[in-house]
């Protein structure tokens, strides 16, 4: 069985990871371990606390969990069809906007900004490396399962007006020592183990059902020394492996193009090109089925995100507010592209 997330950590990348030449950073570019890092400290720097932020409502816990970490209110916002922003759900009077681009499906911003003129704009890119930066922040993920699949890691970008406050706020990040260095390697180690083809079935078996705490304490750090260096090795192969994900997504699409069609809609196709392909989304009417024929294949899908209303509700989300997330909760399948 193909695991549904790309988690590996070969050899050569455990070398890199003690020797290898670590990534700089640009100006207005900032390196810290989690993508929810950045977004803290993006609301930190812009609203002061009470501000009302839209979060997407298909989505993972974790963003509306940052929002309130960083002393925000959450207020949840719908999606199209197509898992992009409905912009006339968003609500005019939002002192900022998380604009979570999902699976890599990129929102129109300019749209959102004329919806709300007055909002600081934070994209979340998360699933979009390879998207552009937008907006006043825009955050990426490279942890082990996002793409590109690196390690405990995320990248903040910040327009030059707020780069005063950025700048205080990541020097007072704590950098990892040198034992927690060593614990980040052994737990990378542990996880490509687990996520890796021989492993995978009993990883699956033994995991817990149980919820995550949605209300958990975002832990801020700068990005690992180990990570930049994985980062700066992997850099020059971006493009590469950014094409080969589309090339892959793209071969779903006509596999299963024609019989299969009628039984389900690859819902991000005419999103392949500008996108980075992160996972290919199917829209069906029981995903539990087609996620059997998919294992049959060898395939291993995942419904994300299925708690994703049950998880807003925790953060005071009310149920009939985003009719659309709701039916897409019960109707999504994502396949893996990293063939």
């Amino acid at each position: 069985m193909k695991p549904r997330l790309d988690i590996q950590f070969p050899l050569c990348r455990q070398i890199q990871y003690w020797c290898g030449e670590e990534y700089i950073p640009k100006d207005g570019e900032y390196l810290v371990n989690h993508a929810r890092t950045g977004i803290v400290m993006a609301l930190r720097a812009a609203l002061p606390k009470g501000g009302r932020v839209g979060v997407v409502a298909y989505n993972c816990h974790t963003v509306a969990n940052a929002v309130v970490n960083a002393g925000s209110v959450p207020f949840f916002v719908d999606v199209t069809g197509d898992l992009r922003i409905d912009v006339e759900s968003v609500s005019v009077d939002l002192d900022a906007i998380v604009v979570t681009n999902l699976f890599g499906i990129r929102n129109d911003v300019e749209a959102i900004r004329k919806r709300c003129p007055g909002a600081i704009i934070i994209v979340d890119n998360a699933h979009g490396y390879g998207l552009p930066v937008e907006g006043d922040f825009t955050v990426y993920s490279i942890n082990q399962g996002k793409f590109p699949a690196l390690g405990e890691g995320g990248l903040l970008y910040a327009i030059e007006d707020f780069r005063f406050k950025i700048d205080d706020l990541y020097n007072e990040l704590p950098s990892y020592g040198f034992i927690a260095q060593v614990n980040l390697f052994a737990q990378m180690m542990v996880k490509a183990v687990a996520y890796s083809r021989c492993m995978y079935w009993l990883t699956m078996k033994m995991k817990k059902k149980a919820n995550p705490d949605v209300h958990e304490k975002v832990v801020m750090k700068k990005m690992a020394p180990g990570v930049r260096r994985l980062y700066q090795a992997w850099l020059p192969k971006a493009d590469e492996a950014i094409a080969a994900q589309k090339h892959n997504a793209e071969s779903i699409i006509n596999l299963h193009g024609s019989a299969d069609r009628q039984k389900f809609e690859i819902i991000n196709s005419q999103y392949i090109i500008g996108s980075n392909a992160f996972m290919a989304i199917v829209k069906c009417d029981n995903p539990k089925e087609l996620k059997k024929k998919f294992a049959k294949r060898g395939v291993e899908t995942e419904t994300h995100f299925k708690n994703a209303i049950t998880w807003a509700e925790q953060f005071g989300y009310k149920c009939g507010t985003c009719p659309k997330a709701e039916y897409l909760v019960e109707h999504l399948l994502m396949v893996p592209t990293y063939f």
